[in-house]
Parts: C-alpha cells; sequence; structure tokens
C-alpha cells in the first residue's frame, strides 16, 4: 500500500502542469473560451485522475488560478483598487459596520455616540456621490460607465469626500489610551491593505492583533511596505497556516463571491476553524434565495451567493448569525435607500 501513496502525492504538480499544458496547446470553440470556466476544465482533469471534489489537488488548481488572474497587475494599480468611491473603506458602509465592531469589542458601548455621528456623515457622503453620478452624464454627453473608463468621476467625486480625514482624528484622539482587551484577527484576502488602513488611521491597530493573508505576492508586498509594523502574509484562505482557535476573529471582505462553490465551503470551514469568537463577512452579491446562482469566468467566479446556503454552512460552527443587508437598513435608519450596492450584506456569525 505504500507505493501508490508515495505515487499519489506527487499527482498535485504533476496534474496541474498537464492541465495547463493541455489548455495551452489545445485550441478552445470561441463560445467556451468567452463563458466557460478554466477552473472548472483544470478541475475536470483533477477529478480524472482520482482527486476528490475541493480536495488537495483541487485546492491547488483554483489557488494557481487565482493567482494568474492577478499575475499581470502592476503594484501602483493593486495599491488603488477597491479603495476608492464608493469602495473607500471611509465612507463604505460595510467597512465602517467592520471597524464599529471591533472597536466595540475593545471598548464595549463608550464609543457608540461617535459610532453614530460618522455613520451619519459617511450616509451623507454616499447621498451626495449618488446625487453626482446622476449628474455627471448630462454634464459630459456620456453615460456613466463611460465616465468611469476615461476616469472623469474620480475628481468630481473626491471633491465630496473633501473632508476625508475628519474622523480619522476623531476616532485616534478617542481611542488613545483605550486599555480594554487586545482583540486578535485574521483577515482573509486583506488585498493592499485595503481595510487595515483605517485600523491603522483611526487608531484602531494598537487595539489588535492583527494578521492579513493575499494570495498575491503583490499585494503583501504594497502591505509590508506601508505598514512595514503589521503581520501580512501571502496565504490562502483555502488553507489557513495557522491552528485551531488561533485569533478571536476571522474577517473577510468581497472574497466569497470569487471563489467555486467547493472553495467557497472550504473557506467558511476554514475561517470558523481558525476563530474563536467569530466571523464577520462583508458580501457584495448576495441574494436572499434559496439556492447559489453559480458564475464562473476565465480564472474565478463572480457568484451570487444565497443566505439560507451561507447560513446553512456557518451553522454547522456558529450559534449566533446575524444580517445586515444594507440598503433596506439605511432605508430603515437613515431614510437613505439608494445605497450604491442593492446586494451588499453584512454577516456576524459568533461561536
Amino acid at each position: 500500500m505504500s507505493q501508490p501513496k508515495t505515487a499519489r502525492a506527487t499527482l498535485p504538480q504533476a496534474t496541474i502542469s498537464r492541465a495547463k499544458d493541455s489548455l495551452a496547446k489545445v485550441p478552445l470553440p470561441k463560445a467556451i473560451q468567452n463563458r466557460q470556466d478554466r477552473w472548472e476544465l483544470y478541475s475536470r482533469l483533477a477529478r480524472r485522475v482520482g482527486s476528490t471534489v475541493g480536495g488537495p489537488v483541487e485546492r491547488r488548481i483554483e489557488r494557481h488560478l487565482l493567482q494568474r488572474s492577478w499575475v499581470n497587475a502592476k503594484p501602483a494599480m493593486l495599491k488603488n483598487y477597491l479603495v476608492t468611491s464608493y469602495q473607500d473603506p471611509v465612507i463604505n458602509v460595510q467597512s465602517i459596520l467592520a471597524r464599529h465592531h471591533f472597536i466595540g469589542e475593545v471598548t464595549g458601548d463608550e464609543h457608540r455616540a461617535l459610532m453614530a455621528e460618522e455613520l451619519d456623515w459617511a450616509v451623507e457622503k454616499n447621498r451626495a456621490l449618488r446625487k453626482r453620478q446622476q449628474e455627471l452624464p448630462e454634464e459630459y454627453g456620456m453615460s456613466f460607465a463611460e465616465l468611469k473608463r476615461k476616469g472623469k468621476w474620480r475628481e468630481a467625486f473626491a471633491q465630496i469626500v473633501d473632508d476625508h480625514d475628519v474622523y480619522a482624528t476623531k476616532w485616534t484622539e478617542a481611542l488613545h489610551g483605550a486599555d480594554g482587551p487586545r482583540v486578535s484577527i485574521i483577515e482573509a484576502a486583506c488585498g493592499s491593505a485595503n481595510d487595515y488602513r483605517a485600523f491603522d488611521g483611526y487608531g484602531i491597530a494598537p487595539l489588535v492583533d492583527y494578521t492579513g493573508i493575499d494570495l498575491t505576492e503583490a499585494n503583501i508586498a504594497n502591505a509590508r511596505s506601508m505598514f512595514p509594523e503589521a503581520d501580512f502574509r501571502v496565504g490562502d484562505v483555502q488553507d489557513i497556516d495557522a491552528e485551531d482557535g488561533s485569533y478571536d476573529w476571522a474577517v473577510a471582505h468581497d472574497l466569497l463571491e470569487h471563489l467555486s462553490p467547493s472553495a467557497f465551503n472550504r473557506a467558511i470551514d476554514e475561517l470558523s476553524r481558525v476563530s474563536r469568537r467569530g466571523v464577520l463577512i462583508s458580501f457584495f452579491l448576495m441574494r436572499d434565495e434559496p439556492e447559489h446562482r453559480i458564475q464562473p469566468r476565465r480564472y474565478y467566479h463572480v457568484n451570487d451567493l444565497s443566505k439560507d446556503r451561507i447560513e446553512e454552512r456557518f451553522a454547522r460552527y456558529c450559534s449566533d448569525i446575524q444580517w445586515t443587508q444594507i440598503r433596506p437598513w439605511l432605508k430603515e435608519t437613515h431614510d437613505f435607500g439608494d445605497y450604491y450596492n442593492w446586494r451588499a450584506w453584512t454577516m456576524i456569525a459568533k461561536h
């Protein structure tokens, strides 16, 4: 029995190499090039040599493809990706809710008034951005999509958030000298310290023990150059290099939608495994529907996830699962029903 096991151990790399050679040499029909997910083709080859769905071979294949999707991205582009406009963590409501959650973990209810004040401010900024977005096409005589491609919207949007650092200053002052228990956090797919920037700028970083992981080496290099004192590592959410219960909280923003079904289920398992208190996830493509809508792309997925199925998976590990559907919640609390992403949900799942 020892020989087959030894041979099996060499299969993952060989399988990936054969799959890459096959895809490189065999021309695909145009319909498949446009619509067929390459991950599926790779995984079919993996299963032909005995890999199970979600097994180590398939995980390595998905990891390779996700890395491949960013291999040509320049560090400067990655540094500015997902941190501008509505996705700027300074005004992005899901980023703010995540910060407030961890501030509350350390200081309790002490700063609830400041949290409410900051959220009010951010909602007004989002309201102004939405109004400006509607005005720009008429001013320039082109669609907003074309304006985005040409970059003409950036200056107009930047002028609206001209008081960008006002709550960074307020929070830094409010949290200075806080003596609550430190909270340990691991963030998967942290990008180029996308949300950690606000942790640092808002005085939260001294209150937490933070680890950020990302598959893209350029992202980690960016993060380390900006915050050399923080712990940033190249890592895969499917196989987190940490013992069970190593962190109080696990966090991810806009991640699970980009994974195959076996990978996002594995990611949920891993995030739950390494956390003691719970998991906080920001979703950008979530629906209150009974089943997922799986939508593969060339190297990754852009899935509409089912709230019920995600909750079902987390319920294996967590007893208290709380959901916030951002747009209806803002309509109820701030009379703002035009948040830019109507499919945005935030989930806090507590062990």
